[in-house]
Order: structure tokens, then C-alpha cells, then sequence
């Protein structure tokens, strides 16, 4: 007497579920980077230092774009961007390291608010991914 196992067969419904599992994946990726954007930028606006808009002026925080790269990105990797808008993309990395004087005195103090944005959307970007990882896994 013999015991046969078919190791394909065992398989099968797990290849299957897996293939299900990456469909789920693929459709929601889009969504979720959507609202991973829109959490880090809620984040970076509430940073940014208040200021009046007086004529043609563009605050950077009311400037604020978020951009989802799908597959057709040149990296291959789809991903989410939160950036500064055309007309005060510039002042980023000015506001973010700060910047000196020519004698080395400060000129404009860092005050790190793409880092204080990440930290402080960190734990509902989680969620976001969580719930779709409970999604993917109960369909």
C-alpha cells in the first residue's frame, strides 16, 4: 500500500488565490496612492507656515499638487509624488534645509516640513495599506 501525493494539485488552489490576490492588488494600487497623496499633502499644508496671498502671490501651501505615477513612469514604479505646484516648486528645498547668508548666518531657518508631513501621515498611511491588505486577503 502507498500514499500518493500530488504536489501540483495542492497547488492549484493556492496559485489561484495568489493570481486573485495580484488582480486586487493591481485595481486598488491606483486608489491608494490617491489617498496616500492626499494624506501626506493634508499633512504638508497644515506644516506650512500661514501667509497671506496679496495679488499674483502663491502661498506654497495652497500650492500643493499630488501626483500618482502608473506603470508608464520611466522608474517602472508606481508610486505617489506630493510636490510643489508650478509657481512655488522652488521654494521647497529652501523652506525644508533652510538656507544662509554668505557669511554663514542664517537666512532661512529649515524647518524639515516634508519629514514632519511623512511622520505625521505615517500612521494612516498605514491604515490605508492595512485595509487594503484585509481586502485583498478576504475577497
Amino acid at each position: 500500500m502507498k500514499i500518493d501525493f500530488e504536489f501540483d494539485k495542492a497547488l492549484d488552489g493556492m496559485i489561484v488565490d495568489v493570481l486573485r490576490m495580484e488582480n486586487v492588488l493591481e485595481s486598488e494600487q491606483a486608489e491608494l496612492m490617491t489617498n496616500i497623496g492626499k494624506e501626506i499633502k493634508k499633512e504638508v499644508q497644515n506644516i506650512l507656515p500661514k501667509s497671506d496671498e496679496i495679488g499674483d502671490y502663491k502661498h506654497m501651501k495652497n500650492d500643493v499638487k499630488v501626483t500618482v505615477n502608473g506603470k508608464r513612469a520611466k522608474t517602472g514604479i508606481t508610486g505617489v509624488t506630493v510636490h510643489g505646484g508650478k509657481q512655488t516648486a522652488y521654494k521647497w528645498h529652501m523652506l525644508d534645509s533652510g538656507t544662509r547668508n554668505p557669511d554663514g548666518s542664517i537666512h532661512t531657518p529649515a524647518i524639515h516640513f516634508t519629514d514632519k508631513a511623512m511622520k505625521a501621515a505615517e500612521t494612516k498611511i498605514e491604515r490605508l495599506i492595512d485595509a487594503l491588505e484585509r481586502k485583498v486577503t478576504e475577497s
